[in-house]
């Protein structure tokens, strides 16, 4: 592959909450297994969950942590940035917040968050807040007006807006509401594993109808109604949307360090098993050109668009 690009893990949240390192290598990704896919880039999300009381006290607290601790990663801000990983081959981070709660009330925190090198941000996490219906409502009234003005001033500042994990109705309030790239960081396809989280044939022809794409999430409750997964199940959800909108659309979202072991993959659970990924493409008869979509190069396209 030209180049490795992951849409969406956890693992910034996680060194926070256990007060480590991101070159560990008990997290599925950490700096050391990346070196062997350079040049890389991980979107590193801050997630606040809805539990807390202080969502932006959260989030700044876990981005704090680790830009104070990096030593390892090349955080992307700018095409300079962007330039710099991929001509000299280093490990690259895009900045993330999975859950607009975490600016509260106030759509100033947005530019706090930015000028900390946020680039990328979600409306919800599954549950009902401020901004509008998750994935697990009971509602779905979708954005409220305060989320209408949330998805327009990201749309100003140029960072990514993730529909993952909003509710379907939210998920169109967003389309309504703006014009550019959209993506979906860590979801599957519905009509092959029907859970909430997943898109919908429309959705995903509009995310590709915005020159956006859909980040397939390595996790069993999004990829097969029932039992376990594996390669062949992740594969299945990759041709699917191939198939229906084509092959620019489609790329990685992994959810590594976000999802529990009991629920990952059977032979895909760390970054340095992705290598497994690309062989059974190349086994399931995909040219080069296409796996090295799927493995980076589309995310690449959004990633250029919106930096």
């Amino acid at each position: 592959m030209n180049i490795y690009i992951d849409g969406h893990s956890d693992t910034l949240t996680e060194i926070y909450d256990q007060k480590s390192e991101i070159n560990n290598k008990k997290f599925c990704f950490n700096t050391e297994d990346a070196k062997e896919y350079v040049p890389i880039i991980q979107t590193l999300a801050t997630f606040v969950r809805p539990t807390y009381e202080d969502g932006f006290k959260r989030a700044n607290e876990v981005l704090d942590y680790f830009l104070e601790n990096n030593k390892d990663i090349k955080i992307i801000k700018s095409k300079e940035d962007l330039d710099d990983v991929i001509q000299n081959k280093k490990v690259g981070g895009l900045l993330s917040i999975e859950n607009g709660r975490a600016i509260e009330n106030d759509l100033n925190n947005i530019d706090i968050l930015y000028n900390k090198g946020i680039r990328m941000m979600s409306i919800n996490w599954n549950e009902d807040n401020l901004l509008g219906t998750g994935a697990k409502t009971k509602e779905n009234y979708g954005l409220t007006e305060f989320g209408i003005q949330y998805v327009k001033r990201l749309e100003e500042k140029n960072i990514i807006i993730d529909v993952s994990h909003s509710s379907e109705k939210t998920f169109w309030d967003v389309i309504d509401n703006t014009k550019g790239i959209i993506v979906a960081t860590h979801s599957n396809c519905y009509n092959l594993c029907d859970h909430p989280r997943n898109l919908k044939d429309e959705q995903i022809k509009a995310i590709a109808e915005r020159n956006g794409i859909i980040g397939i999430c390595l996790c069993n409750f999004f990829l097969k109604n029932k039992g376990t997964t594996n390669v062949e199940d992740l594969i299945r959800h990759i041709d699917y949307i191939i198939n229906l909108v084509g092959e620019d659309y489609v790329g990685l979202g992994t959810d590594f360090d976000g999802v529990e072991e009991e629920y990952r993959l059977l032979d895909i659970k760390r970054l340095s098993d992705m290598k497994i990924l690309e062989k059974a493409l190349q086994e399931h008869g995909y040219k080069e050109e296409t796996i090295n979509k799927i493995m980076g190069e589309n995310w690449l396209r959004v990633i250029k668009n919106k930096i």
